[in-house]
């Protein structure tokens, strides 16, 4: 291996050990501790020797072998590569600043298309040629516009980072735009539709998709939702509602704050008859709960939920209906939009707003049916 883990005086450090064939056919090995501490800007300090070994047959470019005055070449330090960058960038903003999810997408991203097309390149060198160039090539694969966008978006994300840390003088302005998309359509069922998805799914798992249908939540808030967090109302020994505390979320096994924080959402009295055998228990125990009586997996919502579509007939739904319905059943209750958006927990209350625009073709159909009651009494 070129690049490996050694002892100089006690303390670890990086050495770099190269055999190679001189241009004429001598062999011979160069070895040398790294001028970095890292094994990325190691590897990338030996792929420079590498490539003075097939350009010039020595590891140092003419003029400035190891035994010279000027010394060996300066630190790769001086200029890192993109690699060097995103490992930085991993270390430290993509776990202070990103949400869980978003940092499974990011990884994906660096991992299948930025890594290995830009890995070895010097940071100065990823401009937006380079990044236009990229841009071509998943265009010629068939990639749908948001893929695209959002490989640029974390290659903006990474260049910003670079900038911040003196990297490189400013982020590239001839970066590839971003591809316009169509305003996704939400998925909102009719009350029927959901009490028959309910009805279809299991006795175990009516509680988890209530929490969303009743009160809004996301599957990462109800994979996470304790005992302690549900607080039922009781009248003559039965629950009548009560409020849930959303305090937590759960992603890819991790648990997070939600990112508007803490709120409460009132417990209708359907819900409540469903959580009040669960509630009951050791307080950090979980509510929602699988066939196996465990806590909900990163997908088990989501694949439960594809089976209870299946057999009510309505395939092709995903689970974030049902919470996109109890918002909307809010609004349709006359609940205040900004009391709305606390209880859904959206940052911004133009989120909140494309459910009231979406609330317009109740109007439009209302508009529609007075119009022909009033035709059909004046004939």
């Amino acid at each position: 291996m070129p690049v490996r883990k050694s002892q100089r005086r006690g303390k670890p450090c990086l050495f770099i050990d190269i055999r190679y064939t001189t241009k004429d056919g001598r062999q011979e090995r160069f070895r040398k501790d790294a001028q970095v501490q890292t094994m990325a800007a190691a590897k990338a300090e030996e792929m420079r020797y590498q490539m003075n070994i097939a350009k010039y047959g020595s590891p140092y470019e003419p003029g400035s072998d190891g035994n010279s005055s000027e010394g060996p070449p300066p630190s790769t330090e001086a200029v890192k590569t993109f690699a060097n960058v995103v490992d930085e960038f991993r270390q430290t903003f993509m776990i202070t600043d990103l949400k869980v999810t978003s940092r499974k997408g990011y990884e994906s991203v660096l991992g299948s298309t930025l890594l290995p097309k830009f890995g070895e390149l010097p940071i100065t060198q990823v401009d937006g040629n380079a990044a236009a160039g990229l841009d071509l090539e998943l265009s010629k694969r068939k990639l749908k516009p948001g893929t695209r966008n959002n490989v640029q978006i974390v290659l903006r994300s990474v260049m910003k980072f670079a900038k911040s840390r003196k990297y490189v003088d400013a982020v590239p302005e001839n970066l590839p735009k971003l591809k316009p998309l169509g305003q996704a359509i939400l998925e909102i069922p009719s009350d029927e539709q959901v009490e028959k998805l309910i009805a279809c799914a299991r006795a175990s798992h009516r509680p988890s998709f209530r929490l969303m249908a009743d009160a809004g939540l996301r599957p990462n808030e109800v994979r996470a939702l304790l005992r302690r967090d549900v607080l039922l109302r009781w009248e003559k020994g039965e629950p009548v509602g009560g409020f849930v505390s959303v305090r937590e979320g759960k992603s890819h096994g991790e648990i997070h704050t939600p990112k508007t924080g803490q709120r409460e959402i009132p417990v209708s009295p359907e819900l409540a008859k469903l959580l009040a055998p669960l509630a009951k228990g050791e307080r950090e125990g979980h509510v929602a709960l699988n066939d196996r009586r465990k806590a909900w997996g990163q997908w088990g919502l989501d694949q439960a939920f594809g089976r209870v579509a299946k057999r009510a007939g309505l395939e092709g739904w995903s689970v974030y209906c049902l919470r996109h319905y109890a918002i909307t059943s809010w609004l349709r209750a006359g609940v205040p939009v900004h009391v709305v958006q606390r209880m859904a927990g959206h940052k911004h209350l133009a989120t909140t707003q494309k459910y009231v625009h979406f609330m317009k073709q109740d109007l439009e159909e209302a508009a529609r049916r007075i119009a022909n009651r009033r035709r059909s009494d004046a004939s």
